[in-house]
């Protein structure tokens, strides 16, 4: 019988595929930071969509509850050690918040890609908030060692204290974690459901 409690080797698979998740955030935001000054509000949905593949795979993979929450909490110790505690109960919330939708059910929604899709979106609207937490809590000085010009930085403190615009940033992060998460299913179908890595529901 099979334990639906997360094992070492499920502990091993979450850790290894949350620093793959990193990696591609960050080349995702490298690529995008140029042009942060009207980008801003999408950096994080796109980030999401890109790196949907991957959390299909890890979440199918295990398909056990905490998978999210696990993932969320090695993502904020990696950013704790690079020097921004704030993100470890940040990402806390959102890791709880996308688990809170998979606890009803009979086990097998962890490998149902439309609540995982669901999870990841809740996750991600909660993430997509994370460019303007730091802005919140240590101001405008929190920009100053990214090398941002003046008017760049003067355009994101603009949008991280407009409601409009961090309603779209949290819409766009949600929709676009979802909508990722449903796309990938064509590709695990014919690369990984096959070859009998990963089954899902």
């Amino acid at each position: 019988m099979k334990t639906k409690k997360l094992l070492a080797k499920d502990f091993i698979t979450i850790g290894l595929y949350t620093i793959l998740i990193f990696i591609v955030q960050t080349i995702v935001n490298m690529i995008m930071t140029p042009f942060t000054a009207v980008a801003m509000p999408y950096i994080s949905g796109t980030s999401l969509f890109v790196t949907s593949l991957v959390y299909m795979l890890m979440a199918i993979r295990v398909g056990k509850g905490g998978t999210l929450f696990f993932m969320a909490i090695v993502q904020g110790l990696i950013y704790t050690l690079m020097g921004a505690p704030l993100m470890l109960p940040f990402f806390a919330i959102a890791g709880l918040l996308g688990e809170l939708t998979l606890i009803k059910g009979n086990g097998s929604q962890y490998r149902n890609v439309s609540r995982q899709g669901l999870a990841f979106g809740l996750y991600g609207a909660i993430y997509g908030t994370g460019g303007v937490m730091n802005i919140y809590v240590f101001g405008k000085e929190s920009l100053d060692t990214m090398q941002f010009s003046p008017e760049t930085i003067d355009r994101m403190v603009s949008y991280a204290y407009s409601p409009i615009w961090l309603s779209i940033g949290i819409a766009f992060s949600f929709m676009m974690a979802m909508i990722g998460c449903h796309l990938s299913k064509k590709l695990l179908n014919k690369h990984f459901i096959k070859s009998g890595y990963i089954q899902y529901h």
